[in-house]
C-alpha cells in the first residue's frame, strides 16, 4: 500500500519514466535471457551431436578391427596425441583395467569422475560437464559390446573455449544492463520532458488567466498533439464562457447600479427638499405619495431580479403538465385589462394549442410580452395573441402590435438586463424595469424553447415564444 502511495505521488514525467525504464529494462532482461538460454542450448546439442557421433565412429573402428582393444586406442591416440588443441579425449577400459587413453588425460581427468556407463544410445541424456584445471569438458561413458570382453569407452569434449564464450556473452549483457539503466533514466527524463511540455505550455496559459485578463487565450498555431487538442478547445470555450460571464455581470452590476441610483435619489432629493422649511399637510402628502411610488418601482425591480434568479436556477422546480394555450392567454389579459382600456387598446386571442410547460413560469412570460404589446401599441389599436401548433410538434405563441418598429440596431439586445431601446416607444406610459424580456429569456431556455423578436415598419413588431414538441419531452 505504501508502495503505491508513492506512486501516485510521483510527478507525471517521474511515472513515465519510471514506467519506461521499467518496460524497457524488463524487455532487454527478457530478450538477453531468452538468447543465453538458446545460445547455451545450442551449444549443449552441438557438443552431445559430436559425441554421438565421435563413439559411433569409434565403435564402427572397433568392429573393423574385429574387436580388437588396440584397433581402437590406435585410432584414439593418431586423433588426439600430438596437439594441444585436441577436439576430444578417451579412454578404453577392459574391467577395472585401463587398456590405453588419450596422452597426459589421467591428470585432468581421471577414472573416478566419469560416470558409470551407458548404452551410445543414452548419450545425449547422460552426459555432464566437469571443471578441471584451465578446462571445461563435457563427459561421458559408454559399453562397447565386444563378445566376450566388454569394453568402456569414457570420452571427453573439451568446451572451454564454447563456455568462454557463453560466459562472455553472460558478462557482456550483465555490463550492458548495468550501463543501460542510467543511459535509460536520462533518456526517459529528456522524452517525459519533450512529450510533457505542451502540459507546461498550457499550465502557463492558464496561470496568466486573471479576473483583469479574461481575454487570454492558449494560442492553437503551432498545432498542438492530437491528444491534447480537444483539451485546448475545451479550455479555450472555458475561458470564452467565463469571459463572457464576467462582461454580462460587470454590466449587470453597472446596469443595476444604475437602476437602484435613479429611484433612491429621487427619494432623497423629494426628503431633503421637504425638510428645508415646514410645508403643509398637502405638500407632505404629496411628497409621500411621490415616495411611495419610487418604493413601489424600486420593489417591483427587486421583485424582478429574484424572480429571475429563481428561473435561472429553477431546473429542480420546474413543474411541466399540459395546459392549454388559450388558458394562459386569459388569464394575462384579465391581469392587464385595466392598462389596455387606459390605452383604448383591444387584445383578442387567435387560434389554441397545448403545450407541456410549468404554468406559473409560462403565464409570467406570456404576461411580460403582453405587457410590452399593450404598453407600445398606439391608443386605439388592437394587440393580437395566436398560437398555433404545426406537424412536427412545435408550438409558437405570437404577440403581435402595430406601434413604432423598434430600430434594427436594438433588436439584438432587447434580451440584455436593463436594457431598452428607443424612449419614443414609451409612449409617456411609465417605464418598466427593463428586466421583462430577460425574464421570458429565461423562462423559455428552461423549457428548452426560445424567444424571437421581429419588428418592422410595415408589419408591426411580432415576439415569438417557440417550445418543443411534447415528443422531445418525454
Amino acid at each position: 500500500m505504501r508502495s503505491e502511495a508513492t506512486i501516485h505521488t510521483l510527478s507525471l514525467g517521474a511515472r513515465l519514466t519510471l514506467f519506461y525504464c521499467l518496460a524497457i529494462l524488463l524487455a532487454t532482461v527478457l530478450f538477453a535471457g531468452v538468447v543465453y538460454w538458446r545460445l547455451q542450448a545450442n551449444f549443449t546439442a552441438e557438443h552431445t551431436r559430436f559425441l554421438e557421433a565421435k563413439i559411433a565412429e569409434l565403435k564402427v573402428d572397433l568392429n573393423d578391427g574385429h574387436g580388437n582393444p588396440q584397433a581402437l586406442l590406435s585410432e584414439i591416440v593418431k586423433e588426439t596425441a600430438g596437439t594441444q588443441l585436441r577436439q576430444y579425449e578417451a579412454r578404453v577400459l577392459s574391467g577395472a583395467r585401463v587398456g590405453g587413453e588419450t596422452p597426459g588425460m589421467g591428470a585432468d581427468l581421471p577414472v573416478s569422475v566419469f560416470p558409470a556407463s551407458i548404452s551410445p544410445r543414452e548419450v545425449m541424456n547422460h552426459t555432464r560437464p566437469v571443471s578441471a584445471r584451465h578446462h571445461r569438458y563435457l563427459i561421458a561413458s559408454v559399453m562397447l559390446a565386444t563378445g566376450t570382453k566388454p569394453l568402456e569407452l569414457q570420452i571427453a569434449l573439451d568446451v572451454t573455449r564454447d563456455a568462454a564464450l557463453v560466459a562472455a556473452f553472460r558478462g557482456t549483457m550483465i555490463l550492458t544492463f548495468l550501463i543501460l539503466a542510467p543511459v535509460l533514466v536520462l533518456v526517459g527524463l529528456w522524452i517525459a520532458t519533450r512529450g510533457l511540455a505542451p502540459l507546461r505550455r498550457i499550465a502557463d496559459a492558464a496561470g496568466a488567466v486573471t479576473p483583469l485578463r479574461l481575454s487570454e487565450r492558449i494560442p492553437t498555431i503551432p498545432p498542438w498533439p492530437k491528444e491534447l487538442a480537444g483539451l485546448v478547445t475545451v479550455f479555450n470555450a472555458m475561458l470564452e464562457r467565463l469571459d463572457e460571464a464576467f462582461g454580462r455581470l460587470s454590466r449587470f452590476s453597472a446596469d443595476l447600479a444604475h437602476e437602484l441610483r435613479t429611484p433612491l435619489g429621487n427619494l432623497i432629493g423629494e426628503i431633503e427638499v421637504s425638510l428645508r422649511r415646514p410645508r403643509t399637510a398637502e405638500e407632505y402628502r404629496a411628497t409621500l405619495e411621490s415616495n411611495l411610488e419610487e418604493c413601489r418601482r424600486l420593489s417591483t425591480l427587486i421583485e424582478d431580479l429574484l424572480f429571475l434568479a429563481r428561473t435561472e436556477h429553477a431546473e429542480v422546480t420546474l413543474h411541466r403538465e399540459r395546459i392549454e394555450v388559450r388558458d394562459i392567454c386569459d388569464q394575462a389579459i384579465v391581469r392587464l385589462t385595466a392598462a389596455a382600456r387606459a390605452r383604448d387598446v383591444d387584445v383578442h386571442i387567435e387560434g389554441d394549442a397545448d403545450v407541456k410547460a410549468d404554468p406559473v413560469l409560462l403565464s409570467q412570460a406570456v404576461a411580460n410580452l403582453l405587457s410590452n404589446a399593450v404598453c407600445h401599441a398606439p391608443e386605439g389599436t388592437a394587440v393580437c395573441i395566436r398560437a398555433r401548433k404545426a406537424d412536427d410538434g412545435t408550438v409558437a405563441i405570437t404577440v403581435h402590435n402595430g406601434g413604432v418598429p423598434i430600430a434594427p440596431e436594438h433588436v439584438p439586445h432587447l434580451f440584455d438586463r436593463f436594457y431598452r431601446a428607443d424612449p419614443a416607444r414609451s409612449h409617456g406610459v411609465g417605464q418598466g424595469t427593463g428586466l421583462g424580456l430577460s425574464i421570458v429569456q429565461s423562462i423559455m431556455a428552461l423549457h428548452g424553447g426560445s424567444v424571437a423578436i421581429e419588428s418592422t415598419e410595415d408589419a408591426g413588431t411580432t415576439a415569438t415564444l417557440f417550445f418543443p414538441s411534447m415528443k422531445s419531452l418525454t
